[in-house]
């Protein structure tokens, strides 16, 4: 089954619409995203029966230089707002024909993130579920771009199969991992040169020492704790820190992802590349295979080229050297453990394999009532003997971003009691009713506004439950906050038992979406997010003055456009410098709230031309993919991190120039 959607029935919006000869639509956007739009009915919109279609399919080219993020959006019959329910953003590189599709199971938003197809860049799912069988509006179009920009569409359909994915002939990247058709300064001319300028920065002596009043850990000699041999938080009366473990004030300032490569996805799209060495020769330990496809890391080749088999030695002592001159204190998240060890510097690690159960509430959230949760968390918890006693372990994460938290009106309880599975957790709810509504169903049901027979009839499931009485919000919000507490100490509890030196240092959030997300923070040690924001401030001090505990930043970043690569990252600015000013704007003003305790930029490294497994290919690296330090954004990154201590003190006054910044490009 295919059938083709008419596009000049659809209504532009914030574009204009030119026709090409083949058939093909051009929107010319304006910087706030373009968009062509169109009302029917549900299962019938452009005149096309829906009834039995998988997919939409379409073609499209990008004409600008920098990567666009290309949205479908659904509204469910009733909504009359300007949000709709449910955005689908996929990622399209610059000038590549590429064959996009959704498939339309995917409107039930149990995936944020879908897989990547070739030539696609990141596929992501915002908003609460919907069904075709609601949808009256649909609506294809661009993201805020930071200028006025161009799309093609083509071939615009629905299906029933999945298509194929054809890509042109052509050679993106070049030999060395950068994009073959532009010009930068600071781009590798040749071979020769990436080998001569590795060979220098190794040949630098690696006798390197924190700045002058620092401890051995990076602390500040400035303010004084009890030691206690581990790192810990201390309150001084005015702000909260971290102590090190010669009893140091200590605020965390980190760099993620401190690992040679940046792996980039080659499975589908090994055309793209000028280079593609053998899979078992002299470039072996550069590929990669996992559950997600096939990669090759040609920031682990250019160290081959440059260095042979000593490759890793010498990274190391490179990248060991250049943390400490750029006055990082911190390893943070996803970096290698080798370096780790190697390094013998401060740094916080992830757990892996976050207590799981055979049947979900929604998304990635568990059956958190269930024993089969309690024992997974148990097990979780031994993977931390790996750690004991080790004093520069600043604490653990216990996992970063659960995709069930991204929805701003999620009701997790809600979700549980539409759920028809078989769920502990659903029988717990139940118990919570029963007991509110002393047993008494007529009771619940003038509650609730329904009308059930027993509270056993809530097994079989309650669409939008939230929405049926005011009582019923109530209720489920707070049985909601039961959940997430559980969810919080069921494992933090068996951690606590494994490892009792260490700290507990959250669940990096990506943000806050509703105040039920704070439930059970009185098992962390310390409260993180990820917070990509000019500033977090007033995301701290929000945190802060609701749970009264210290807050660490697992990720933030800004990229630029005035480099190799052709997006931002989820951040951007105008250029490296200004980079250096948004790190600088970013962290002292975040050090300016008692409650902050530290940061993690991410990352190290650039992402691949061609993105890594997800599609991500942003500018957000302190290197690029030959190891060449962007200067101007470090000189900033050094000058904030040799006061911050002052800054957090109020010793010194914090930088307080905004940077120039863009909306994000890239996706």
């Amino acid at each position: 089954m295919l059938k083709t959607l008419d596009l000049s029935k659809f209504t532009p919006i914030n574009c204009r619409v030119e026709n090409g000869q083949r058939g093909e639509v051009f929107l010319i956007c304006n910087r706030e995203g373009g968009r062509l739009q169109i009302e029917g009915t549900p299962g019938n919109l452009a005149d096309v029966d829906w009834k039995d279609a998988k997919y939409i399919v379409f073609d499209a080219v990008n004409h600008e230089d920098y990567v666009m993020g290309v949205t479908l959006q659904f509204w469910a019959k009733g909504n009359t707002g300007h949000q709709p329910n449910l955005t689908v953003v996929l990622g399209l590189f610059p000038k590549l024909k590429t064959r996009l599709s959704f498939p339309l199971e995917a409107l039930n938003s149990q995936r944020m993130f879908l897989d990547r197809t070739p030539g696609k860049l990141k596929t992501v799912v915002f908003g609460n579920k919907v069904s075709m069988e609601e949808v009256d509006k649909l609506v294809i179009g661009t993201m805020e771009y930071f200028k006025d920009h161009k799309v093609e569409i083509s071939n615009f359909h629905i299906s029933d199969i999945e298509p194929d994915y054809p890509l042109p002939d052509v050679k993106l990247v070049d030999e060395l991992g950068q994009l073959a058709d532009r010009e930068w300064p600071g781009k590798t001319k040749s071979m020769d040169e990436l080998k001569i300028w590795l060979k220098e920065e190794a040949a630098k002596s690696d006798d390197t020492t924190f700045f002058g009043n620092r401890s051995r850990y990076g602390g500040w000699l400035k303010k004084r704790f009890d030691p206690t041999g581990y790192f810990r938080t201390e309150h001084d009366g005015k702000r909260w820190w971290l102590v090190d473990p010669d009893g140091y004030a200590f605020l965390s300032m980190g760099l993620d992802c401190v690992s040679p490569g940046v792996s980039g996805r080659v499975d589908g799209i090994r055309k793209l590349y000028k280079w593609l060495p053998d899979e078992d020769g002299t470039y072996k330990e550069a590929w990669s295979k996992g559950d997600r496809g096939e990669y090759f890391d040609f920031a682990i080749a250019n160290l081959i080229r440059a260095f042979g088999r000593t490759w890793w030695d010498e990274w190391a002592k490179i990248t060991r050297r250049r943390l400490i001159e750029w006055g990082f204190n911190t390893v943070g998240n996803w970096s290698s453990l080798k370096f780790i060890r190697y390094a013998r510097l401060p740094y916080v690690w992830p757990l892996r394999d976050f207590p799981d159960t055979a049947k979900k509430v929604f998304r990635d959230f568990p059956d958190v009532f269930s024993r089969e949760y309690r024992t997974n968390a148990e097990r979780f918890a031994e993977q931390l003997k790996e750690f004991e006693a080790d004093p520069y372990m600043v604490g653990y994460f216990l996992r970063n971003e659960p995709q069930w938290a991204f929805i701003h009106d999620l009701n997790i309880a809600e979700e549980l009691l539409e759920n028809e599975d078989e769920l502990a957790s659903k029988e717990v709810l139940i118990e919570f009713l029963s007991k509110r509504y002393d047993g008494d169903i007529e009771k619940f049901n003038k509650a609730w506004n329904i009308n059930l027979g027993s509270f056993g009839e809530l097994r079989k499931g309650i669409k939008r439950a939230s929405r049926l009485s005011p009582k019923a919000l109530e209720d489920l919000n707070e049985f909601s906050k039961e959940m997430i507490r559980a969810y919080v100490e069921i494992p933090s509890a068996a951690c606590k038992k494994v490892d009792p030196c260490h700290m507990n240092l959250g669940m990096r959030y990506a943000y806050i979406a509703n105040v039920s997300l704070l439930a059970g923070y009185e098992n962390f040690d310390v409260f993180s997010i990820n917070c990509y924001k000019i500033s977090p401030y007033e995301d701290i001090e929000q945190i802060g003055k609701i749970t009264g505990m210290p807050v660490i930043i697992g990720e933030f970043h800004h990229g630029a456009l005035d480099r190799g690569l052709p997006a931002t990252g989820i951040r951007g600015v105008t250029t490296q410098r200004e980079r250096g000013r948004a790190y600088r704007y970013y962290m002292e003003t975040a050090a300016t709230s008692a409650y902050f305790v530290g940061a993690h930029h991410f990352t190290l490294n650039d992402q691949a031309a061609l993105g890594r497994f997800d599609g991500e290919n942003f500018q957000i690296g302190c290197v690029d993919i030959c190891q060449r330090p962007y200067y101007e954004f470090i000189e900033g990154i050094v000058q904030t991190n040799r006061i911050l201590y002052e800054v957090a003190d109020g010793r010194q006054k914090n930088y307080d120039r905004m940077p120039e910044e863009i909306p994000r490009v890239g996706f």
